[in-house]
């Protein structure tokens, strides 16, 4: 007993000590949209309206699963009044000796100073990625820090199409941020659950920040989505640590983050991904 105790927690500080070496954030939407809409209102007219962002994901795997390795650019452009931005994304991803392009095209919207909209749609060359993505989301901010997210997203791949409508909140304070996402995927008759849950504390007025992300299942906006036919039915489980760092007009950030997975069949798999990012506004 004492033994199975001693690598239960052996295995336990492993994967923390793992994810203290990079930091989180668990997509680089995120981070776009808190430059658009999370800026200061004393600085907006000052802000640059220009950003370009380079970011890697490396996924490990055990049981002798092939690596893969995605890699993305994207530009910002906001308008003058701050009122729509858009951004394009190029994405590239490799596995054994496959390679895949996916393009991206998205786009926020305020609505006052209470509603923004966030949408977007995607395209690939059906190799490693979904064949095209839909998505759209309405945010509502609901006083004393509570923001509220619906929305939905459509996926086509080879094998499966998924509906997905999403429902997230957020809690922001001074120095603390917790988001909750969740996802309900309709797929060939059958429906699957899954969330997001990411806290964030920042540090100073460089909104430098730590931040700590868990969930289970997969959601389908996830940057490391395995789309083998049978990933949406694999019980997934995973926690990550993070750190983003602000240095103007440059930003960087890393992330570590831990998944527990199980084919539907009973076999289970450890997967280590490892996101890095650098963003440059001007």
């Amino acid at each position: 007993m004492k033994n199975y105790w001693y690598k239960k927690s052996t295995s336990i500080v492993a994967i923390i000590f793992s994810g203290f070496i990079f930091a989180q954030n668990h997509s680089d939407s995120i981070k776009i949209k808190e430059s658009v809409i999370k800026e200061n209102p004393t600085y907006s007219l000052k802000a640059p309206l220009n950003q370009v962002g380079l970011s890697q994901v490396q996924s490990i795997y055990s049981g002798g699963i092939s690596t893969m390795s995605n890699t993305s650019l994207h530009y910002m452009r906001k308008t003058k009044n701050q009122k729509l931005t858009f951004i394009g994304r190029v994405n590239l991803k490799s596995r054994a000796e496959i390679t895949s392009l996916k393009y991206d095209l998205e786009v926020y919207a305020k609505h006052g100073k209470n509603h923004y909209s966030f949408i977007g749609a995607s395209v690939s060359d059906q190799k490693l990625f979904p064949n095209y993505e839909l998505f759209y989301s309405f945010y509502s901010n609901l006083g004393k820090g509570w923001e509220l997210e619906t929305g939905t997203k459509f996926l086509a791949a080879e094998n499966f199409d998924l509906v997905t409508p999403i429902l997230g909140i957020t809690k922001e304070t001074d120095h603390n941020r917790i988001t909750l996402r969740n996802f309900i995927s309709f797929s060939q008759g059958n429906t699957y659950y899954s969330n997001i849950l990411q806290w964030r504390n920042f540090f100073n007025e460089k909104r430098d920040n730590f931040s700590v992300v868990t969930g289970f299942g997969n959601a389908p906006d996830s940057r490391n989505i395995d789309l083998a036919q049978d990933f949406i039915t694999n019980k997934t489980f995973f926690a990550g640590l993070g750190y983003e760092k602000n240095f103007k007009p440059f930003k960087i950030s890393a992330t570590s983050v831990y998944n527990r997975n199980q084919y539907s069949t009973g076999r289970t798999f450890n997967q280590y991904d490892i996101y890095l990012t650098l963003m440059y506004d001007f």
